[in-house]
C-alpha cells in the first residue's frame, strides 16, 4: 500500500514541451506612445491630436452623387481601360436611396439588445 501512495506522490510534470527559451518581459515606462500608421508621430492627448467632437462637427452628411462615364478607347497592352468621370446632378431613379436609413427595415443594421450589450462589456465571458 505505501508503494502506491509514493507513485502517487510524484510531482506534475506537463506534457506539453516548449522549444527554445523563455520570451523577455518588457516592461514600458512613460505615457502612451504615437501609432505606428501616426502622421508625424501624434501621439495621443498632444496638442495636435484633434478632438472628437471637433472632429464630428467637421463631418458632411452623406450624399448620392451621380457621374457619367466619358468612355475613350482602351491605351496600353495591359487592356485597361482609361475613363474619365464626370459628375452630374440627376434626381434619384427607381430602387436608389439617398441615405443608409431610408433603406428597407430588413436591409438596416439591427439596433443591439441590451443582452448582446452585457456580454461585449464582459468581453463575451458570461
Amino acid at each position: 500500500m505505501r508503494q502506491t501512495a509514493i507513485r502517487l506522490a510524484k510531482s506534475y510534470t506537463p506534457m506539453i514541451k516548449f522549444v527554445g527559451a523563455r520570451h523577455p518581459v518588457i516592461h514600458h515606462t512613460g505615457g502612451a506612445g504615437a501609432h505606428a500608421c501616426a502622421l508625424d508621430g501624434v501621439a495621443p492627448g498632444s496638442s495636435q491630436c484633434l478632438p472628437a467632437a471637433e472632429y464630428l462637427k467637421k463631418l458632411q452628411p452623406f450624399e448620392v452623387v451621380s457621374y457619367k462615364v466619358k468612355s475613350t478607347p482602351k491605351r496600353g497592352i495591359s487592356g485597361t481601360d482609361k475613363r474619365g468621370y464626370t459628375y452630374t446632378d440627376r434626381a434619384l431613379q427607381e430602387n436608389e436611396v439617398a441615405s443608409v436609413l431610408s433603406l428597407p427595415k430588413r436591409f438596416r443594421v439591427r439596433p443591439l439588445e441590451d443582452p448582446e450589450i452585457d456580454v461585449i462589456n464582459a468581453g463575451g465571458a458570461l
